[in-house]
């Protein structure tokens, strides 16, 4: 019977990591945020093909064109965190494992400087907090002209480390990413 269990167990786990949603790459609150601020429809973002294909993990780069209200770049991916004790994910590019996930998007000026980054998805067990757009706030107008740092100019969160941990390492890389575009 004991084995029984285990097996169980065993299979639930792999549903759980099959029926991961895909990404959505044009989230409802990224429309609403380009449509509310700028006045520009999803219409108007062409993918960058050549950046999105450099990309470690999930997610694709955009361009926002054939608009004078504002110009620039929408990156919209998926960060891989670990569970507490399941890994070790210290390098940000973490793609497998026993990890869980939030999805992302992140908006550029014409500069390549952050004007807004939004946690749309948030499926890890723990570390919310990181939704916070109070918190998110603090990643504006960052250029990749220095590496944000957990502890020095980013704010830690307790309960949350391992997610603080990766949507700061993940905004270094493709913040960098994009510079080099």
């Amino acid at each position: 019977m004991q084995k029984g269990k285990y097996i169980f167990i065993v299979l639930l786990f792999i549903v759980q990591l099959l029926s991961a949603k895909e990404l959505n790459y044009l989230p409802k609150s990224l429309e609403k945020e380009l449509s509310k601020k700028w006045g520009i429809i999803t219409n108007e973002l062409v993918e960058i093909i050549s950046l999105s294909e450099q990309l470690i993990k999930e997610g694709r780069f955009f361009k926002i064109e054939n608009t004078e209200r504002f110009k620039g770049y929408v990156f919209v991916g998926r960060i891989y965190s670990c569970r507490a004790g399941g890994c070790s994910n210290t390098s940000g590019i973490s793609t497998t494992g026993n990890s869980e996930y939030f999805d992302v998007y992140i908006i550029y000026n014409n500069d390549k400087a952050i004007e807004s980054v939004r946690v749309f998805n948030y499926q890890a067990t723990h570390g919310h907090e990181i939704s916070s757009k109070g918190w998110l706030k603090q990643f504006a107008n960052f250029n990749g002209d220095k590496i944000l740092s957990v502890g020095k100019n980013i704010d830690a969160i307790s309960g949350a480390t391992i997610s603080v941990h990766a949507i700061t390492d993940e905004v270094n890389y493709i913040t960098e990413l994009l510079s080099e575009y």
